[in-house]
């Protein structure tokens, strides 16, 4: 059996996607700046319990996991209709 090499196209993006992984892992570790400071407000006061307090500087993968909760806790309100509210802060 003869074996072919992939066409350039699969290559290509094996490539994109090995580099947005690195890169990614890079961008996830800076600081969030005044736009993510000024997104964890907004999800705050939609979602209290979707933030976590943070000591000192708050970094992009604070904002995208606060994110990534409130989300969570929406959809899980609108699949279970049960009344409970998931955004209520729990201390």
């Amino acid at each position: 059996m003869k074996q072919h090499r992939f066409p350039w196209v699969f290559r290509l993006a094996a490539a994109v996607l090995l580099l947005s992984a690195v890169a990614g892992q890079w961008w996830q570790r800076q600081f969030a700046g005044e736009v993510g400071v000024a997104m964890l407000t907004i999800i705050a006061s939609h979602c209290p319990a979707a933030v976590e307090r943070q000591s000192g500087r708050i970094r992009v993968a604070d904002s995208a996991r606060a994110l990534d909760r409130w989300g969570y806790a929406r959809m899980t309100e609108l699949v279970r209709r049960d009344g409970r509210d998931r955004c209520r802060r729990r201390d």
